[in-house]
């Protein structure tokens, strides 16, 4: 692009950044004056543009519907780990106490005042993927990772 035409483009584009300014800091009841004296109904546009609006907002929920299906119909499809491997929660409790015992462990490590026996299944099976994701615990060779 040569000099000249792009002194023309800067021009311009002061020319549309003052214009737009002027327009947006206008009062509202200037605009809606404006908009009346060129044939236009301000109710019926806002109405309009509610419509437009919503149409959109609903256009929007309906695709992020779709994905959400479409991951839940591939979750289905996919074979899950723990449903073809039962868990042994006796183990994966040993497993914990060993790991908490160990000396030299981070204090913050914690059970929250809890004993061990006191957690749910869940949170045996959480604590454990933790400290994995920690680098505190590696994974079981015998169980292949799954606790």
């Amino acid at each position: 692009m040569t000099g000249k035409g792009k002194r023309e483009r800067v021009a311009l584009d002061r020319l549309a950044d003052v214009l737009v300014d002027e327009i947006l800091s206008a009062p509202d009841e200037d605009v809606l004056a404006e908009f009346k004296e060129a044939g236009g109904d301000p109710n019926q546009n806002a109405a309009e543009m509610r419509a437009l609006f919503e149409r959109s907002v609903l256009a929007s929920n309906k695709k992020r519907l779709a994905v959400a299906k479409a991951a839940v119909t591939a979750n289905r499809r996919s074979p899950t780990t723990s449903a073809a491997t039962p868990i042994d929660m006796a183990a994966a409790r040993a497993r914990l106490r060993v790991v908490i015992d160990t000396p030299g462990l981070p204090q913050k490590v914690t059970l929250a005042a809890r004993k061990e026996n006191e957690l749910s299944d869940a949170d045996i099976l959480g604590m454990l993927e933790d400290l994995r994701e920690l680098g505190l615990l590696p994974p079981d060779d015998d169980q292949d990772g799954k606790i």
